[in-house]
């Protein structure tokens, strides 16, 4: 049974996170609502002072509250001209790049494209989105930056899933699974409750395989089986940075492959896609062939996985590990493909939303979407060359960080 659940476990997850998520962030020319203004267009010189990402264990309690104020007004920020608040236009933009139809030459006709997971630039494409968000929260709060999940440190479950910071586990809901036991999850009490005002738009929290809607409420399946074990090995961590290859170092830590010592390539879901079922929980039926699977909570919704505020620490760590993979030998353009890959995901182009509308979606199964999302300046370009540098966007990470100080005076010193 228990190689069964290990198999099934990799199917699962395998399979995920093909739903994934995309697009970046909107353009407009200047939002301004009370005292938050916050420039959608590309703008990495917009402050003065690097931005420093933190261990999210290392967080102190003022930067917990600051963060969650920070999230929870960009929540009820609309924008004059729009239908949604600013958080839930990132969340537009990112259920947009996994379910809408794109019309352009290098898309298929009438068929959906991932375009920011499953290739090449699930990596540039979520650094510049989570990049913009950083920017949102800074426009609320300059003193604000991303933390990181480290998904190998035991302890951040306990600091991140707690009343002080992002909720705890979902309630309500027993999911009785066989061989093991029963099982506790639901909607989220606390802060980011439908009852504390965080209330997810009914039209963007879509089952992506019935079209229905989820509601309105934040919901977790914290370790439901097969989902249970944390925290991930280091040696997994450390596997896919000793890789040499972005086409095996990508679906390594993006999760689609494990690699072992001797180079055995397994097909599987681990480390990132592993994550997201470990928060949101998924439910499987092995009597049918194929095995069918569902997710249970927000983050196992990958389209609409951004609703749950733990996404942003999660991608901030995979962005994190990109750059210690990128520093360790693998700086530059010579280790990121320059072609043979899906339109979007080559060296040069142009990644959507930030096209300048060559790609222009044109159908979508989820209704109203299409007219939920933000307008994008046709100025507004990049590409995954001009974002292998995260030093000139702007950031670093702490770990980073300390590491160039005690370079610093080992060589003032010497």
């Amino acid at each position: 049974m228990k190689s069964l659940l290990k198999s099934l476990k990799i199917l699962i997850y395998s399979v995920l996170l093909v739903s994934a998520c995309a697009i970046t962030v909107f353009a407009h020319d200047r939002i301004d609502h009370k005292q938050y203004k916050y420039n959608w267009n590309h703008n990495v010189g917009q402050y003065a002072r690097p931005t420093v990402r933190k261990n999210v264990t290392d967080l102190t309690s003022a930067e917990k509250t600051a963060f969650v104020k920070a999230i929870k007004t960009l929540k009820t920020v609309i924008p004059a001209g729009s239908k949604l608040s600013i958080y839930d236009q990132f969340v537009a933009i990112h259920i947009g790049a996994t379910r809408l139809i794109h019309n352009h030459e290098g898309h298929s006709n009438g068929s959906v494209q991932e375009l920011a997971h499953e290739n090449a630039a699930f990596f540039p494409w979520h650094r510049e989105y989570i990049r913009r968000f950083e920017q949102a929260l800074q426009a609320v709060d300059p003193n604000v930056t991303l933390p990181y999940w480290d998904w190998t440190d035991a302890k951040a479950l306990d600091v991140i899933f707690n009343d002080d910071f992002l909720g705890s586990n979902g309630q309500g809901v027993t999911i009785k699974i066989p061989n093991q036991g029963n099982f506790t999850g639901g909607p989220v009490p606390g802060a980011f409750s439908a009852a504390n005002g965080w209330v997810m738009n009914p039209a963007l929290n879509i089952d992506p395989d019935t079209n229905t809607s989820l509601g309105t409420s934040l919901v977790r399946f914290l370790k439901l089986p097969p989902a249970t074990d944390y925290p991930v090995p280091k040696k997994d961590i450390e596997r896919a940075l000793a890789l040499n290859d972005y086409s095996l170092f990508r679906p390594a830590l993006e999760g689609f492959i494990s690699v072992d010592e001797q180079g055995k390539v397994t097909p599987g879901g681990f480390i990132h896609n592993y994550i997201h079922g470990l928060v949101g929980g998924v439910q499987i039926d092995a009597s049918t062939i194929p095995v069918k699977f569902k997710g249970l909570g927000t983050m196992s919704n990958i389209p609409s996985s951004p609703y749950d505020p733990v996404f942003w620490l999660h991608h901030a760590n995979a962005d994190r590990l990109w750059a210690e993979w990128q520093e360790n030998g693998h700086k530059g353009s010579d280790f990121y493909p320059a072609d043979g890959q899906p339109n979007g995901h080559n060296l040069k182009d142009l990644m959507w939303p930030w096209d300048g509308g060559m790609s222009t979606p044109k159908a979508t199964a989820l209704g109203d979407l299409l007219s939920l999302l933000p307008n994008f300046d046709s100025k507004d370009l990049v590409r995954p060359i001009d974002v292998l540098n995260h030093r000139e966007l702007g950031y670093t990470y702490e770990t980073r960080a300390k590491e160039a100080r005690k370079e610093s005076y080992l060589w003032q010193k010497f």
